[in-house]
């Protein structure tokens, strides 16, 4: 199910299919609104949740205000690292 843009919503973009798994965990609350969330599929890797991330979700992040975009990924041990190269690219204004 597809959310509605115009309205406030989040995009979920897991790492892998674990992540993916523990987001369609919380749609099973029901106090959810299930067309105010959207769990895409795994990107296949951290670095591709970045890639992604710079490539699409930016440009939609300013294109629909009312979105909220959370990134899934496991840190692997490597959390100041991975935090830091997340942080370093998020462009300001989003």
């Amino acid at each position: 199910m597809s959310v509605n843009n115009d309205k406030p919503h989040v995009i979920v973009l897991p790492e892998d299919d674990a992540d993916r798994q523990i987001a369609n965990g919380f749609l099973l609350d029901p106090s959810i609104k299930l067309r105010n969330i959207q769990v895409l599929g795994p990107a296949r890797g951290w670095g591709k949740v970045l890639d992604r991330f710079l490539d699409v979700h930016v440009a939609e992040l300013r294109k629909w205000p009312q979105r909220h975009l959370v990134l899934l990924i496991d840190f692997d041990g490597h959390v100041d690292k991975r935090t830091e190269q997340f942080i370093s690219q998020f462009p300001e204004d989003v």
